[in-house]
């Protein structure tokens, strides 16, 4: 079958074992496989792919004692699933511990096991805030903003955004929003932003029950919803951006310069202060 134009990615709508590490794992290697076939380029991962809990952590101090380094044991399992079938991978967040600081972080692995950026959020004693790093990821020819939970109510990130040119939003939502008020949002980001936004989501299950549902949802650059994951079955949803390279930043004079170097102090005060 002839590769359709342009860089194709793979969507993963999964099904999460908490607590099941090499399960989560063989599940990765399965669908990789399978994605490689497909002329898959980029696969998107859901959130939580080593079996560690993100949500909820102020009272479970064992779940944030079991947060991994990055690079770190996921990563290296992911790197050497890149490597061997030829793929970008982009897993949601996971829990990441750096010293005494707890993270939710995205990565980004290229086929050559090199990871390519971590976007995060710190925890703080008040929840979780932005970290210092623009949220922006660029895998292959592709620009992805990333929203992790509630990044996505924060005009900044969606300015610089705008600012760099994205080709694509990827957001992990916070669990216990209602599904109304996650699509009203998303559908402002894509037509703001006028690219598609993928909200990705899986199926959280602990010793055979489960615990969490959240779906998956891809919005078009005219916020109107084209495909959306509502059942609990595993899926590969497949999105082709043609031509990503004409993807234009906003023209930088001095004044967007100004704005721009602002905002990344904004960044640097939610990291501090949230």
């Amino acid at each position: 079958m002839q590769k359709a134009s342009g860089t194709t990615i793979g969507v993963i709508h999964g099904l999460i074992e908490l607590g099941k590490f090499d399960q989560n794992i063989q599940k990765v290697e399965e669908i990789s496989e399978r994605a490689r076939s497909e002329g898959v380029d980029i696969l998107v991962l859901p959130s939580m792919i080593n079996g560690i809990p993100i949500f909820e952590l102020k009272k479970n101090l064992r779940i944030k004692r079991s947060a991994e380094t990055i690079p770190g044991r996921t990563t290296e399992y992911l790197a050497s699933i890149a490597n061997k079938y030829n793929l970008y991978i982009v897993p949601g967040p996971i829990l990441e511990r750096r010293g005494s600081k707890i993270y939710r972080s995205v990565v980004a692995i290229d086929p050559a096991m090199n990871i390519k950026a971590v976007i995060s959020q710190i925890s703080t004693p008040s929840g979780y805030g932005q970290g210092s790093v623009p949220p922006i990821i660029f895998v292959k020819d592709i620009s992805m903003g990333i929203f992790i939970a509630e990044d996505i109510h924060l005009p900044e990130l969606v300015l610089l955004m705008k600012f760099t040119g994205i080709n694509i939003v990827l957001f992990y939502p916070y669990p216990y929003t209602s599904l109304d008020k996650v699509i009203s949002i998303l559908k402002a980001r894509a037509i703001e932003l006028k690219v598609m936004v993928v909200s990705v989501g899986c199926t959280v299950k602990r010793k055979d029950e489960e615990v969490l549902f959240i779906p998956t949802t891809i919005i078009d650059d005219n916020g109107v919803v084209v495909h959306e994951v509502l059942d609990k079955s595993v899926k590969m949803i497949k999105i082709t951006i043609s031509n990503p390279q004409n993807r234009e930043p906003i023209a930088m004079t001095s004044a967007y310069r100004k704005l721009l170097k602002s905002l990344r102090k904004a960044l640097t005060y939610y990291a501090k202060n949230v």
